[in-house]
């Protein structure tokens, strides 16, 4: 080996543990940046030298590539338990805000102020033609109304803003499909070139697990580095275009309006909304149920009753519903409520027992239960809802982390692992040097030996 090749052999080695040194450092200097990869230098040996058909010396190394060490089949799990885990989170907590509105148990809540009403019914039958009786009668039946009212109203407002942010989680995931669309270009453009890529596919992948995260998206990889995006079917992102998704959303079918098929939503936090949307509907639902129910079966037997004017005739509840339930004009003078079955007998109780009775009576219009077993049922399934999905959150949030650490294992940054290369690197270089000045000092020798003297 001549001393000129001796010394452009430790230049490659120089050069690639050059660049082993500043993968490292760059590994190092990202160790806490989310979502990095950590990258390794892929070292090959340079093309051999032959000086004869049997004499082939070897030419050094180079630095073939640097290696994002990521598993992407773990990388598909990881974004695919992300979402639903983004699903169970959502609607866990939309349920646990539910909870609250309702607050039950408790002493404010629909429960306790419908026992309150009847246990004043059932004063009342006691004592007739008491017009004390009357007012607490009064005073329960406004309580519980206002409630029903309350619960009602604000039902509707968070309704309002999960659908707002239904449409917000929507909006979000077009705005990343278009960042990942110009992405991809890059990244095309940058594997024609053959330059390296590491840090735009990092934040290609980031992208893609927050619109995992967000819609419950699906990747498929292609070759050059850039992505395919899917939701459903429909293409969200393909080479450097982006197709966004529709706002309107079909509730029943869990899907958003689009032509020619509708596109349903299987995860992310947009499924979770929407579940969040239909269970709340349906609380809803029952809870008018429950307050119509009350309305017709209260003024049915009320207004059959004689009050202590001596009238009959008297509705006890205005309204329709629990969004617009009230005590009716005609019970304004306690006067008018009614407690006698007989006209002309004050002492008569027979209304006041006939209300009071409603607390068990079956009501076809709650499947054969009474109001109380219909309200309390309601209730119960509210919070057999709510424990279900925080428990598949919890499950799921376990399942993630596990996840998240054998990703970890595989693409993380290891400070010891990373300062061990940096030694190793660093004597690598030292030794290309050293190699570097052995060649240069046995080449001025000789170029001593053969100068005219």
């Amino acid at each position: 080996m001549s001393s000129f090749m001796g010394i452009e052999l430790g230049i490659r080695a120089l050069r690639a543990f050059q660049i082993g040194l500043e993968t490292t450092g760059h590994n190092v200097a990202n160790v806490n940046t989310p979502g990095y990869t950590r990258r390794r230098v892929r070292f090959a040996n340079t093309p051999e030298f032959a000086l004869s058909p049997q004499l082939r010396l070897g030419t050094g190394v180079m630095a073939q590539s640097i290696q994002r060490l990521r598993d992407m089949m773990l990388e598909q799990r990881v974004n695919t338990n992300a979402g639903d885990l983004a699903r169970w989170s959502a609607l866990s907590e939309s349920l646990s805000a539910i909870e609250g509105l309702f607050n039950e148990p408790g002493e404010q809540g629909i429960n306790a102020k419908l026992n309150a009403l009847f246990n004043a019914f059932e004063e009342l039958a006691t004592r007739p033609d008491s017009l004390a009786a009357r007012q607490q009668v009064l005073q329960a039946a406004r309580s519980l109304t206002e409630t029903l009212r309350t619960l009602h109203r604000n039902l509707t407002t968070l309704e309002s803003q999960i659908q707002s942010q239904a449409v917000g989680t929507i909006e979000q995931a077009n705005q990343l499909a278009q960042q990942l669309a110009r992405l991809n270009e890059q990244i095309r453009a940058a594997h024609s070139s053959g330059a390296e890529a590491g840090d735009l596919l990092d934040q290609r992948d980031r992208l893609i697990g927050q619109l995992s995260e967000l819609i419950g998206a699906r990747a498929h990889y292609n070759n050059d580095g850039s992505v395919m995006l899917f939701v459903d079917g429909h293409t969200l992102v393909q080479d450097g275009a982006a197709f966004p998704l529709p706002t309107t959303i079909d509730l029943a079918n869990r899907a958003l309006d689009s032509t020619p098929t509708d596109i349903r939503i299987q995860s992310g936090q947009l499924r979770g909304l929407m579940d969040s949307l239909a269970q709340l509907q349906g609380y809803r639902a029952d809870l008018n149920t429950f307050a119509s129910t009350l309305i017709t079966q209260v003024n049915a037997i009320h207004s059959t009753g004689y009050g202590l004017d001596g009238n009959t005739g008297y509705l006890f509840f205005s309204g329709t519903d629990a969004s617009n339930i009230d005590l009716h004009p005609d019970v304004s003078d306690p006067m008018r409520i009614a407690a006698s079955a007989v006209a002309g007998a004050p002492g008569n109780n027979g209304i006041a027992l006939a209300l009071a009775n409603l607390r068990n009576a079956p009501q076809a219009s709650l499947g054969g239960q009474s109001l109380t077993q219909f309200y309390r049922a309601l209730v119960g399934r509210l919070g057999n809802d709510a424990q279900v999905s925080r428990n598949r959150a919890e499950t799921q949030q376990l399942t993630v982390e596990h996840l998240h650490h054998l990703r970890e294992s595989v693409s993380g940054v290891s400070l010891d692992e990373e300062a061990a290369n940096l030694v190793r690197f660093q004597r690598s270089y030292q030794a290309a040097a050293k190699m570097v000045s052995t060649f240069d000092s046995l080449l001025q020798d000789l170029l001593q030996f053969v100068a005219p003297r």
